[in-house]
């Protein structure tokens, strides 16, 4: 192991002790009770994009200056009328505090040298933004409470977000990047290549969303598929954002747009049993998930799930690193567990794509709407697409033109359950090693049959490049995250430039 593996790892391992001494002299129950209650309002702000708002409404919330409550509390009065007559009083009430607290502690990390919250919380918009970047380390954090906090300190709802936040922007935020860099500069050892401080880990999609091998909205497309579930949806209340009644729609949503994939025939069917016993039995305020460990073995008993689906719903590690590479919904408190439906919902989202990803018919599927995705997304930034998929019984991915050059790519849907391999350098290495030599092996066929392209089109100019599904790290510039695919432009002038010196 080379010094800086040692020292990004010794890094890594000193972040762990300062967050158990941060938190450590708190008691665990109110804690984590508490930090549910905030994730509540981090969920809920969050998921304002999805309302249906009026024009006027929407430039009144998301144009707000939540920095600039500390001095002028106006526009969230507008903002708390506007939430409460579309939804509640509690929920304007829980935006109402979860704004003015970043407010404070946006100011108070700047005064400190810490700007990530001032500019993160300039406005609702761009706090939306910042909480979906930390939206990780805030459920990692739920699972490492009840590991830590050892005391007698109570803490209020009113005061988690003031105790927590500092573990996640002092601590949790640097020993994941202090990971990303580890991961990186793995990768590049693993290639031959020098270390790059530089380079980035393009591991999140757009929105900081963790990547999927065929999201569900993709799936959903089909006309057929959005008349099944529209006639067989439950109606939803419209003062509220998140319910068990959702949650269980959004277990039918999968269940008929992946229902093709034999999605049935997979443990996700015993999961979805599960929680929909959870959701009617076990959820109060239509939100809260509160069940012991006796009930849940009787539901999963019930359903003959398997050991490994047991396992994922609960999160037993101490470490915070290994909190964030978990999905479990149900966190131990006490005697029981306790959880949110939205909780729920994120673990089905995984489980799901776990019981797939060795289904064939699936990954075929999953590659050809990779494919339109990058065909959306190029031409979007003025790459014409060719309706060319087979040239002398040679077939071809997507085939673009803009500005008198052909660009030919092949779309590489590889993935693995990121939760595997992000956390650990040497295997994410590995991975990214055997699929860098893969593309550039697929580049090199791509040249050698590029006469096909250029003869078909009669453009004599003609570029190769790999848009891969995996965050790939490497040197080349001819392969290309699908992370990074709305600047795909820009990096095609760039490789052009370098070409042409």
């Amino acid at each position: 192991m080379n010094f800086l593996a040692l020292d990004l790892e010794t890094e890594i391992a000193a972040q762990e002790p300062k967050i158990a001494a941060l938190l450590s002299r708190y008691e665990p129950r109110s804690i984590t009770l508490s930090w549910l209650q905030t994730l509540r309002a981090v969920e809920e702000c969050i998921n304002l994009v999805t309302v249906d708002w009026d024009e006027e409404s929407a430039d009144t919330i998301f144009e707000m200056r939540v920095a600039d409550l500390a001095v002028d509390i106006a526009p969230l009065t507008a903002v708390h009328s506007l939430l409460s007559e579309r939804f509640t009083a509690n929920f304007a009430a829980r935006f109402h505090r979860l704004a003015l607290s970043l407010s404070a502690m946006a100011h108070s990390f700047a005064n400190h040298g810490h700007m990530d919250v001032l500019f993160g919380a300039q406005t609702v918009g761009s706090l939306i933004g910042y909480l979906q970047s930390r939206r990780r380390h805030f459920v990692a954090l739920l699972h490492h409470l009840p590991n830590v906090c050892r005391g007698k300190e109570i803490v209020a709802t009113l005061d988690a977000l003031a105790v927590c936040l500092p573990a996640v922007e002092l601590f949790g935020v640097q020993m994941m990047g202090a990971q990303n860099m580890l991961n990186v500069q793995e990768a590049r050892a693993r290639l031959g290549l020098e270390p790059d401080f530089a380079q980035e880990l393009p591991m999140l999609d757009a929105l900081c969303l963790e990547p999927e091998r065929l999201r569900i909205d993709e799936t959903c497309a089909s006309p057929a598929i959005a008349a099944r579930l529209q006639a067989s949806v439950e109606r939803l209340a419209n003062d509220r954002l998140f319910s068990a009644a959702e949650l269980r729609n959004d277990i039918l949503a999968s269940e008929t747009a992946y229902e093709e994939f034999g999605l049935a025939e997979t443990s996700f069917a015993q999961a979805a049993d599960v929680v929909r016993r959870i959701s009617r039995s076990h959820v109060d305020k239509d939100f809260w998930v509160e069940i012991s460990p006796t009930q849940l073995d009787r539901l999963l008993d019930a359903v003959a799930a398997p050991q490994a689906l047991r396992n994922a719903l609960t999160h037993g590690a101490k470490s915070y690193m290994s909190c964030l590479a978990t999905y479990a919904p149900l966190v131990r408190l006490g005697n029981g567990y306790r959880s949110s439906v939205t909780l729920l919902s994120r673990f089905l989202y995984h489980w799901r794509a776990v019981c797939l990803e060795r289904q064939r018919r699936y990954q075929i599927r999953a590659g050809f709407l990779f494919e339109k995705a990058v065909i959306d997304a190029l031409a979007r930034q003025g790459f014409v697409y060719q309706e060319i998929t087979r040239i002398d019984h040679k077939e071809f991915d997507v085939i673009t033109v803009r500005d008198g050059v052909i660009w030919n790519m092949q779309c590489k849907n590889n993935f693995t359950d990121l939760a595997r391999v992000d956390c650990h350098a040497k295997r994410y290495a590995r991975y990214n090693a055997g699929l860098v030599r893969s593309y550039e092996r697929a580049l090199t066929k791509e040249r050698n049959r590029e006469h096909l392209v250029t003869g078909k089109l009669g453009i004599a100019e003609i570029e190769h490049m790999i848009v891969a599904r995996f965050p790939i790290v490497s040197d080349n510039g001819r392969l290309v995250p699908f992370s990074r695919i709305d600047h795909f432009a820009q990096l095609a002038d760039t490789l052009r430039t370098e070409n042409s010196m």
